[in-house]
């Protein structure tokens, strides 16, 4: 027994000594009612009780995410705290001040520590939030072609910064550096195209192209097989790069463009495909326990409410419905089978302005409805897109404060090795810095 016992404390004691390998994933713009709403998005009504979401199973604080000249932060200062563990200005990735490169990224630090690297986002790879875990500086967030340089310089020992990035975008690169092609060759980087066929990316260092320009299509608007795109390139990034230590950023980056929109349908769907990914990632920590797993937004997007009075004066009102007092109807959301993009560009092609509506909404439109879609229609005077929203919230229930961001606290998630290091009330910059330490084997 006491040989037993004694293997058994050294097989522990070395697995404690062993890399921890981190999943890093970004809920871009998913504050705290995004995930309360996906919750009840998600509910059969087979019972009173509503079922928690892979969200709930592991939420263990919340963390302020002011940047270094607002209480509202964009994404680039956002994702230079999340990145570098420094507050930053609106609109900047990386710090000015850093212009001998001693502050330090998390892919720098894991690629120090021998680690493999790589991202994969539902945007461009040189947008805020992946750009800050590879460029430097103090670039304009807008300056995507400049930031694709910085992905190609190489660490102080000569090494690329990355051995997976998955993304849209390559159009910057191919502003960024005359023959990119060629570039990437020099490199010994593989480029792949049409990157949602994720099983053909077989070879690292790659870097894998979702689309030529900035985004894929929303996953509502999204082919089936490629709705759960963010879940697909998560599951195949670990199998990439799991045969050695690895830091892995995985960003559900449309969820912040659908609560520009004030669109909830949307942001309900990007939040099912995050969801799937966060769920691929648990997985994985289950059977790979010297793995850590945290998840976080860079900031919330839109003010989302949810809920509102039963109206009690509608004559269709039920006795049971005025019972509720307050409600939020997601099975009105449920059945929106498009973006407000796509069902404005429809309504603008169409004929019938209610068969049309009615077949990507299933809601009868208003006389009044009617009336404003077809004025805007013909008059242009008002968005078509916002008008569908408009509709829409009212219908379900779904309020919005603003298109931008807010203030709000977002939540920290956290499962696997090393966890308990995010429990708690924490900064932004904390996350970071505990990450940093999770590399440094601390």
């Amino acid at each position: 027994m006491k040989t037993l016992s004694l293997l058994l404390l050294t097989g522990s004691l070395l697995h404690a000594g062993s890399p921890t390998s981190v999943i890093f994933m970004i809920g871009d713009g998913m504050g705290p009612a995004y995930t309360t709403a996906y919750r009840y998005f998600k509910d059969d009504n087979s019972s009173h009780k509503i079922p928690r979401t892979v969200f709930d199973t592991m939420l263990v604080g919340m963390n302020s995410t002011y940047s270094h000249n607002s209480v509202i932060t964009d994404s680039a200062a956002a994702a230079t705290a999340l990145a570098c563990s420094h507050k930053n200005d609106n609109g900047l990735i990386g710090l000015k001040k850093d212009k001998n490169g001693q502050i330090m990224t998390l892919f720098e630090a894991a690629k120090a520590k021998g680690y493999k690297t790589g991202f994969a986002v539902a945007c461009s790879m040189t947008h805020a939030t992946p750009a800050a875990f590879l460029a430097k500086g103090g670039h304009l967030r807008n300056n995507e072609a400049g930031i694709a340089k910085d992905y190609l310089k190489m660490t102080k020992d000569g090494k690329l910064k990355f051995d997976l990035l998955i993304g849209g975008g390559e159009k910057y690169f191919q502003k960024a550096f005359k023959d990119f092609n060629t570039t990437a060759s020099e490199h010994n980087i593989t480029l792949y195209r049409n990157a949602y066929d994720v099983e053909k990316i077989n070879k690292l260092p790659a870097m894998a192209f979702t689309v030529y320009g900035d985004y894929p299509h929303f996953a509502i608007d999204e082919i089936p097989e490629n709705r759960h795109r963010v879940a697909k390139m998560t599951k195949r990034s670990l199998q990439l790069l799991e045969n050695k230590p690895f830091f892995l950023m995985i960003e559900g980056s449309q969820i912040d463009w659908c609560g520009h929109l004030n669109d909830i349908a949307c942001a309900m769907r990007e939040m099912e495909d995050f969801a799937l990914a966060v769920r691929t990632a648990k997985q994985y920590v289950d059977t790979h326990p010297n793995t850590l797993l945290v998840i976080t937004a860079d900031h919330s997007t839109g003010g989302l409410a949810i809920g509102d009075k039963v109206n009690t004066k509608d004559p269709k009102t039920s006795t049971e419905e005025k019972a509720r007092t307050y409600t939020w109807y997601k099975n009105i959301i449920e059945k929106i089978k498009g973006s407000s993009y796509a069902i404005a560009k429809v309504l603008r092609e169409s004929k019938d302005i209610n068969s049309t509506f009615k077949t990507y909404t299933d809601i009868g439109l208003t006389t009044q409805e009617y009336n404003r879609i077809k004025e805007a229609l013909v008059t242009k005077k008002e968005k078509i897109r916002i008008i569908v929203n408009d509709i829409i919230n009212k219908r379900s229930h779904t309020g919005w404060s603003t298109h931008g961001h807010t203030a709000v606290d977002v939540q920290t998630f956290a499962y696997g090795k090393k966890s308990d290091k995010f429990r708690g009330s924490l900064d932004n910059t904390d996350i970071s810095k505990k990450l940093f330490e999770v590399i440094e084997g601390k």
